[in-house]
């Protein structure tokens, strides 16, 4: 009986333990990732797209501390939109849960089981399908970016529903099936805009395959028509966003050219995302996600163009990569081809993260097979196929060729660009088929032996191991990087002598890397160890002369120290190598106004504005010029268009108050400085101006109030407590003899 149900029921028997498998791997992934210090602190590219998703829901786009604006509501896409989305609407749902999304692509992950699964069944037979899933289940890359706020299990489960609706269409002309794909196209290509160019081949394929079935060109177009239309439909509205707020022509996302040029250029590696002349050409020391239009500012500045675009840039680095091209063929080609090693080869290149150490250094990912492991089965099987054509499976060939067409499309659309491992992983889950059908072909050689078949395979595997592990290409992960970040992440996550740790291995693994140096400087702030502090970024200064946070940062510290000549000579030093850094324009600003230099002051918050007219600081630090000039009336102003900028500071509307106040007009002061009150309660200075105000209007007992409220919060604020000695003391002195 029992074996008799397992019989009947083995494939989904199998299935529901592969699935098991599965979901067990990642639960327990997923309780290490759980104490990862960036799973709520996020870096890089998931720091943007958590950033975004949150500032949707909330409205707010203040940046991350230590990040730059990228203006993302105000200006084209600088990366696809979808997955921001996507990871919005599941906050939104489940309360700005970090654990939410990591469980949601568990399940993405699990239906992409079952998909690849359905892709063995649909091209070769449920067993190859079971055998495919099972890889698929084990393969360490689905089980990591699961984990990450990122897109890659979304961007497989779109090609791999556009593979299996397309071999449904195939069997059954269903327009729903054909649409439907088309519809996933749409959404991959808002995930990530090179499936463009796998779309246009499945587009040429869709036309091919129906003309070579009804024999009619119109049938063919209209199927075409369908796909192209449907698709388009769901770009379209984020084109049409892109050039409502800003009147350019940008598809999908503007990354595009800076992706090329970083990918063809004579100094690129293929594996990093460096532009290495970028200070040169823009005045940016290095390019995020988050610092790019300050990219396209600097850009237009140095070309002499003052109306300087988003596509504009784009095609000025689009140009540089095809102007490499033009002028060095042979290194571009020998480059491409360095790429397209490094895609096939051994390494796991890092991307936002040094993924080699985040699957070596994993208790769970760190036995699970890699991408070489499977990539030999699928070659295996992909020979097995070729060579032995009497054994394929019947209607197999238009099937397979519709993957290989697919992966193709996707492996060209990544070459131009530069090579990681997130990049690389989503074409393994359409390949895995092939690794099915290397086993079940091996199995089938074994149980009916065939010396001459058993030779072939094992030829094949042995070449099949070569290709996939032996590589003439080097690449070196960087392990200092890694502490860096992980340092980066433990610091936002409040847990500061992990922090200190990750950065002192990050110095130990590269001594010269001085950027570790300024997050040790952070820290020593922080804590108070301010000395410590400004020996740290002296020593980043050491190794990096122009590393102009580090000159910033040690600035202010002097400028703190009230020493401000030295403030200035390193404020100055930071704006040579970074003349749009807003913030030390301020602080220079600052220091100026402390040496008295109000007209220096003046110029330096005016440079900072016209850089960023939504700067928190530069209006608000202007209105305090005017203010010590004593031209109230510009101080005024100033100070309520910054309030419009900023209605939560209280600082302004205290600042905002005393202009008033200076300048006798008290009923609009008491105002104002009631309205620092109401943002901030215990703000001493609102209070302190408020006491002298009703002072001065003989309201003795209120300026008590006031006066004992700055004592309440600042004990030995020598001001307040002459008042309430001189006021309230006396007050109730005479309250007494009264009585």
């Amino acid at each position: 009986m029992t074996i008799s149900f397992f019989q009947r029921h083995r494939q989904s028997l199998l299935l529901g333990a592969i699935l098991l498998l599965g979901l067990t791997l990642r639960l327990a992934y997923l309780y290490f990732n759980m104490q990862a210090p960036d799973f709520e602190s996020p870096i890089l590219d998931p720091q943007l797209n958590d950033y975004w998703a949150r500032a949707l829901i909330s409205g707010d786009w203040t940046p991350p501390p230590h990040a730059e604006n990228p203006h993302i509501a105000e200006t084209p896409y600088g990366r696809p939109p979808a997955y921001p989305w996507l990871l919005a609407g599941i906050y939104f749902l489940f309360r700005n849960s970090y654990l939410a999304p990591r469980c949601i692509q568990i399940l993405v992950g699990l239906v992409t089981i079952l998909l690849v699964f359905l892709l063995g069944k649909k091209i070769f037979t449920p067993k190859v399908g079971i055998i495919a899933a099972f890889f698929m289940a084990v393969f360490w890359s689905p089980i990591y970016f699961e984990g990450e706020l990122n897109s890659p299990p979304w961007e497989v489960l779109v090609m791999l529903s556009i593979a299996v609706l397309l071999l449904h269409w195939t069997s059954t002309s269903s327009r729903y099936a054909l649409g439907s794909a088309a519809l996933f196209l749409g959404l991959g290509i808002l995930m990530r805009p090179n499936l463009l160019l796998p779309g246009l081949i499945l587009l040429l394929w869709i036309f091919f395959y129906s003309l070579s079935k009804s024999k009619k060109i119109i049938h063919a177009c209209r199927q075409i028509l369908l796909f192209f239309v449907v698709s388009a439909a769901i770009i379209s509205p984020v084109i049409i966003r892109n050039y409502y707020v800003a009147h350019e022509f940008i598809f999908v996302s503007y990354y595009g050219g800076i992706n090329a040029y970083i990918g063809n250029n004579p100094d690129s590696p293929g594996t990093e995302a460096k532009v290495p002349d970028l200070y040169e050409i823009s005045g940016v020391e290095k390019w995020n996600c988050f610092n790019y239009p300050g990219i396209v500012k600097g850009l237009g500045l140095s070309l002499g163009e003052k109306n300087f675009g988003f596509s504009e840039a784009s095609h000025y680095f689009y140009r540089r990569a095809i102007q490499f091209w033009w002028e060095h063929p042979f290194e571009a080609l020998k480059l491409s081809l360095k790429k397209a090693g490094l895609f096939w080869g051994p390494y796991e290149i890092s991307d936002s993260k040094v993924v080699h150490y985040e699957r070596s250094r994993s208790p769970v990912l760190a036995h699970l097979p890699r991408f070489s492991h499977l990539l030999i089965f699928i070659i295996t099987g992909l020979a097995a196929w070729f060579l032995f054509r009497q054994e394929r499976p019947p209607r197999s060939r238009g099937k397979v060729l519709l993957i290989l067409l697919f992966a193709a499309g996707y492996f060209l659309s990544i070459l131009p660009f530069f090579i990681t491992e997130r990049y690389r992983f989503p074409i393994i889950p359409l390949l895995l088929p092939f690794a099915g059908y290397a086993v079940v072909w091996g199995m089938g050689l074994v149980l009916q032996p065939s010396f001459q078949k058993l030779a072939a395979l094992g030829a094949i595997f042995v070449f099949a191991f070569v290709t996939a592990f032996y590589s003439p290409l080097t690449y070196t992960p960087n392990l200092s990087t890694w502490h860096l970040h992980r340092g980066i992440a433990f610091a936002a996550r409040g847990n500061p002598k992990a922090a200190q740790e990750s950065f002192l291995s990050a110095i130990s693994a590269k001594p010269d890397n001085d950027e570790s140096y300024v997050q040790l400087g952070y820290l020593s702030v922080n804590a108070g160890e301010i000395e410590e502090a400004m020996e740290y970024y002296r020593e980043a200064l050491k190794i990096n002369p122009v590393n102009f946070l580090a000159a910033n940062n040690l600035g202010y510290e002097y400028f703190l120290q009230g020493n401000y000549q030295e403030a200035e000579r390193l404020y100055r030093i930071a704006i040579s190598r970074q003349p749009f850094f807003t913030l030390t324009l301020n602080n220079l600003g600052n220091t100026l106004l402390a040496m008295g230099e109000a007209s220096g002051a003046l110029a330096s918050f005016e440079k900072a504005l016209s850089i960023n007219p939504k700067d928190p600081h530069a209006r608000y630090n202007i209105a305090n010029v005017y203010l010590q000039m004593r031209d109230f009336n510009k101080a005024i102003e100033s100070y309520e268009r910054a309030f419009e900028d900023q209605p939560f500071n209280p600082d302004i509307a205290n600042n905002c108050g005393l202009a008033f106040s200076e300048s006798g007009q008290l009923e609009e002061a008491i105002g104002w400085l009631n309205t620092a009150l109401s943002l901030d309660p215990n703000y001493a200075l609102a209070h302190l101006n408020l006491g002298k105000i009703y002072e001065d209007l003989g309201q003795l007992s209120t300026a008590c109030h006031h006066f004992e409220a700055v004592l309440n919060t600042w004990p030995d604020h020598e001001e307040a407590r002459q008042h309430v000695e001189a006021i309230c003391v006396k007050k109730e002195d005479r309250s007494a003899r009264t009585d």
